[in-house]
């Protein structure tokens, strides 16, 4: 296998993140609009965001971090490269708020402060957030950043697998009691404030692991880099149809089946002729993740359920996330994927 040139760009890992996000999209259209097609587990992506998170902090940033940056400095500096994101879904969804009459103007403009300040909801009412519903992902990623940079980069190499197995013991808890591995979207309980702990722990600790031996130099045989990349649509596409509950079907995804698939995409080497696409996606993917759910909530408002009308929810969806990527610069300040490069050797 033709391995990658140091210091190139990993511009696979951008495609596979883009991927992912069309992935949420096309299933929270499929909850919208109350269908049930091939993308109704397409949550389970979001778990694939918190393993390529881990890894690549673990790729491109750990030594950085061990060079004297501290932790609160570095979740600093992370919430900053989100907080973009978060202004642009929780502005739109303010917008529409105010539009249908949710609650009063004075109202409104304390959530959306409380919302771009990065404050859950803490009264177990309810969504996360307030106004977009995947904001809540993102906080749970300054989460796991602001603990790798205190004391996940100074675990060991070798005690990272069983550090994520007990994340991942608790994952197999938590999803069996719950029936899915879709926690983490509802507001936050005296209950259930532990049960997303295991869901980005098992990921993102995973994800460190793998990028450190990466890091290291292990490098195997993989798929070919499109093959690599269809595989993890495919397995959501091909996962509720399977003959095993849904519990058992998420872990097993979430467990066995996205790891391997990470690792094929991170193996492959696409051809530099669509390198520039790829990077542009794993760019396009992060205003789409934030803006796609009001969206499409909006137009069912305004124009029904109809066949027709998804197909305009979708198209503007794509359209105005476009839009943000042209407006907001995220180059250079990426939260995932973007600005991996293969370690020198």
């Amino acid at each position: 296998m033709n391995k990658p040139d140091p210091g190139s760009r990993l511009v696979q890992l951008d495609g596979l993140r883009g991927l992912a996000a069309l992935v949420i999209m096309l299933y929270h259209l499929e909850m919208v609009f109350r269908s049930h097609g091939p993308f109704v587990r397409g949550y389970l992506m979001v778990d694939l965001f918190y393993l390529l998170s881990g890894f690549v902090l673990a790729v491109s940033t750990e030594r950085k971090l061990a060079g004297g940056i501290g932790a609160l400095a570095f979740t600093r500096a992370r919430f900053v490269r989100l907080w973009p994101l978060v202004a642009v879904g929780a502005g739109l969804a303010v917008v529409r708020a105010f539009f249908i009459g949710m609650a009063d103007p004075l109202t409104l403009l304390f959530w959306l402060a409380l919302d771009l300040a990065m404050i859950p909801v803490l009264t177990g009412v309810g969504p996360f957030y307030r106004f977009n519903g995947p904001q809540w992902t993102l906080f749970w990623e300054i989460v796991a950043n602001f603990l790798h940079a205190l004391l996940l980069r100074r675990v060991p190499t070798r005690w990272l697998p069983l550090l994520a197995a007990c994340f991942g013991a608790g994952l197999v808890l938590v999803v069996q009691d719950h029936g899915a591995d879709n926690v983490g979207v509802s507001a936050l309980t005296w209950e259930t404030w532990y049960r997303p702990i295991a869901r980005v722990g098992w990921s993102y600790v995973l994800g460190v692991w793998m990028g450190r031996v990466y890091r290291e130099g292990l490098r195997t045989s993989g798929l070919p880099w499109h093959l690599a990349l269809l595989l993890a649509v495919g397995g959501i596409m091909a996962l509720p149809y399977l003959p095993i509950s849904r519990a058992n079907g998420d872990l097993a995804f979430v467990m066995a089946f996205m790891p391997l698939v990470m690792w094929n995409v991170a193996m492959s080497r696409p051809p530099q002729a669509i390198g520039r696409m790829l990077e542009w996606l794993g760019n396009y993917s992060l205003p789409l993740y934030c803006v796609h759910l009001t969206v499409l909530v909006w137009i069912s408002e305004l124009l029904g359920r109809e066949v027709w009308v998804r197909f305009l929810a979708v198209a503007a969806a794509l359209a105005l996330s476009y839009l943000c990527s042209r407006l907001i610069s995220f180059k250079g300040k990426p939260i995932a994927a973007a600005a991996v490069r293969e370690p020198q050797q």
